[in-house]
């Protein structure tokens, strides 16, 4: 028999994420990407260029190594790390080289100096987006983004399709952005309406309780293939913590992830099965 497969690791819950209105962020990031697009569209009208703007996510995390570009102020620490593949399809676009030219040439101070520009212009994107006042940043240079545990990072694609290019821009985020982004997105959602008076509860008794069995996996075999087995034999399987079955008395309701919290496993994400 062939080796099972390793079993899909279950996700681990990040204790940063509880209890915090995280599922408002696509807000952010939909605001960021747009105000990266006006952004890069000043420079397709400057140069007839075709830059666009992917996917922007956002993620706990410090970032690598790189040549990174921090700014301290009194909203917090935000850092900005470009590819230096973006920087040189600009210089191209401004210069009218072709981007093999430019690739192949050494790092110029004119080229430091467009890289300076681009992270402080990208930087305020992010304030923009993140409804702080715009500031004229201070940058300075760093091989790491020098955000503390608690800080999240963007990760923004941006791309080129005249020149091939697909490049990735990361801004760092530092606890204090995040924690007054988290009040201001959580401040702006409208109030709740007050829910409407319900019947007073049914007694204990005639309450219903429902017990939830998870079905990890299943592995069906032959009866051929299950008589030829012998004392260690190996029996292939794959575990999938995305799609668990959830059973009420026996019939799939739903279905499930399965995630890990202080040592115990929990199911999360639950969805009406199909």
């Amino acid at each position: 028999m062939s080796p099972p497969a390793p079993p899909t690791a279950p996700a681990v819950l990040d204790p940063r994420t509880l209890g915090r209105p995280v599922h408002l962020l696509p807000q952010f990031t939909g605001q960021l990407r747009e105000a990266l697009g006006d952004l890069l569209r000043q420079h397709n009208r400057r140069y007839r260029a075709h830059y666009q703007v992917g996917e922007v996510s956002l993620a706990p995390g410090q970032g690598e190594a790189g040549r990174w570009l921090v700014s301290d102020s009194a909203q917090g620490r935000m850092s900005c790390l470009l590819e230096r593949s973006l920087v040189q399809s600009l210089m191209a676009h401004r210069y009218g080289a072709t981007p093999t030219a430019v690739a192949n040439a050494q790092q110029t101070a004119t080229e430091e100096r467009l890289q300076a520009l681009l992270c402080r212009q990208m930087l305020g994107c992010a304030q923009q987006a993140l409804g702080q006042p715009a500031t004229d940043l201070a940058l300075h240079h760093s091989p790491l983004p020098g955000l503390a545990p608690g800080s999240w990072m963007v990760r923004a694609a941006i791309s080129e399709p005249g020149q091939g290019l697909a490049s990735t821009v990361l801004i760092g985020l530092d606890s204090a952005c995040m924690d007054r982004l988290l009040r201001r997105l959580a401040d702006e959602q409208p109030p709740r309406a007050p829910r409407p008076r319900t019947a007073p509860p049914q007694a204990l008794a005639r309450r219903l309780d429902v017990k939830l069995q998870a079905r990890l996996l299943q592995q069906t075999l032959s009866l051929g293939e299950l008589l030829d087995l012998r004392p260690g034999d190996l029996v292939p399987v794959r575990l999938n913590a995305k799609a668990t079955q959830v059973l009420v008395d026996g019939s799939c309701l739903f279905t499930a992830s399965v995630a890990e919290h202080q040592g115990k496993l929990c199911l999360t994400s639950f969805a009406d099965a199909d």
